[in-house]
């Protein structure tokens, strides 16, 4: 069910619009299952790469309780110095008992690059046309993730005028913290009245939001339920 919290009529009467990524503009429940399926096979034809498995799944557990683990870095001369993707890399290399290198070669190769030839076939066309719209109506249209945006963009056919992610050197956190679309209000010059955050979770992206008193549309799971936001 889509859920929001918005002062205006709809999204086409904001001047930004911020757009998340992952899960707001494909679908990822099902991309994900065809992700899956492929990585299975992919071990089965390649059994030294098993390991490389438990390291995405280690991964992704730790970026989605980020919060928790940082803390347990403070004070760690291991992490002082690096920034944050650099810093979760090390903090599963040594949970893994692995080296940053592999950990990072693996989310790279299985999380970044594979991953884009399978994506255009799970665009949400709903959000897609409602980005089309607001580019025609001159408005600004912003994709804002927790991982990398460009090569995710191109391969879904979608433009937007600018884009951040959570490692960027002036944000350095993952949403819900609040200082990405404080920035991104910054470099716009829009004020937080005139924006809005559409994404996928509210816990992220519409915490993000409200901690910088912008509004925010969070889409559902189903094309059904996206097809009445425009």
């Amino acid at each position: 069910m889509n859920q929001s919290s918005m002062r205006k009529k709809s999204l086409y009467d904001y001047q930004v619009v911020i757009f998340d990524l992952d899960g707001t503009l494909y679908f990822q429940r099902p991309f994900r299952l065809r992700m899956i399926g492929f990585l299975a096979g992919y071990i089965l034809t390649h059994p030294r790469c098993a390991k490389d498995f438990l390291i995405i799944k280690k991964y992704r557990k730790v970026r989605e309780a980020w919060e928790v683990h940082e803390k347990e870095c403070e004070g760690n001369p291991k992490y002082s110095a690096l920034g944050l993707e650099d810093r979760q890399y090390q903090y599963v290399a040594d949970q893994m008992h692995t080296k940053r290198a592999r950990v990072q070669n693996v989310i790279s190769f299985f999380m970044l690059e594979m991953p884009l030839r399978f994506l255009s076939a799970y665009r949400d066309e709903v959000l897609a046309h409602a980005i089309d719209t607001l580019h025609r109506q001159h408005k600004t249209v912003v994709v804002y993730s927790d991982y990398p945006v460009e090569n995710k963009l191109k391969a879904l056919g979608i433009r937007a005028d600018c884009c951040y992610t959570s490692a960027d050197a002036r944000i350095g956190a993952m949403k819900p913290d609040p200082r990405g679309i404080a920035v991104i209000l910054a470099d716009t010059g829009c004020a937080a009245a005139d924006a809005l955050m559409v994404g996928d979770r509210y816990e992220k992206d519409g915490l993000a939001a409200k901690g910088n008193g912008v509004d925010y549309l969070i889409v559902g799971k189903t094309k059904k339920e996206r097809a009445s936001i425009c």
